[in-house]
């Protein structure tokens, strides 16, 4: 398969994705009244794959951005990972929640990047999995009143 059919599949990959978030999404509810509800920031998160998928796979139709680099086999490996890894926090944030299930997300992405961490990549990979739930639920729980999925936790 050459680069110009798997830029194609993976925008068309990223669209589907992002239907599916947008169809999900407002399952959990767009609105809660005259607040957002938990559904409306994965909303537009996958308003914005759509289309930023679709642009990628016009700009690839018109041969507009062709790619000048073949994938390597650990690069496709990398990718699939990270694939795994958004479908598992996709499958799993009902039961985990937003903010555990956010934060195992960095870890585990970071783990497929970069499977060897030294302390100083772990130390850092560590905070941003923690402060980056803090500040989700700060700024979404806390100051927008959006109520956030919550897991078995209660988090």
């Amino acid at each position: 398969m050459d680069t110009k059919t798997i830029d194609r599949v993976f925008a068309a990959a990223i669209c589907a994705l992002g239907i599916d978030i947008v169809w999900n999404a407002l399952a959990y509810g767009y609105m809660r009244g005259v607040v957002p509800g938990p559904g409306f920031f994965p909303f537009w998160v996958g308003v914005a794959l759509i289309g930023l998928g679709v642009v990628n796979l016009v700009r690839s139709l018109r041969g507009l951005d062709v790619p000048d680099a073949e994938f390597d086999l650990v690069g496709f490996y990398k990718t699939l990972g990270i694939i795994a890894a958004t479908a598992a926090f996709i499958l799993t944030a009902r039961f985990l929640g937003m903010l555990v299930g956010s934060g195992l997300f960095i870890l585990a992405t970071a783990f497929v990047i970069r499977p060897r961490w030294t302390p100083g990549f772990a130390g850092k990979i560590v905070t941003i999995a923690i402060l980056f739930p803090v500040f989700c639920y700060l700024l979404f729980a806390v100051y927008l009143g959006v109520p956030l999925l919550e897991g078995v936790f209660g988090l």
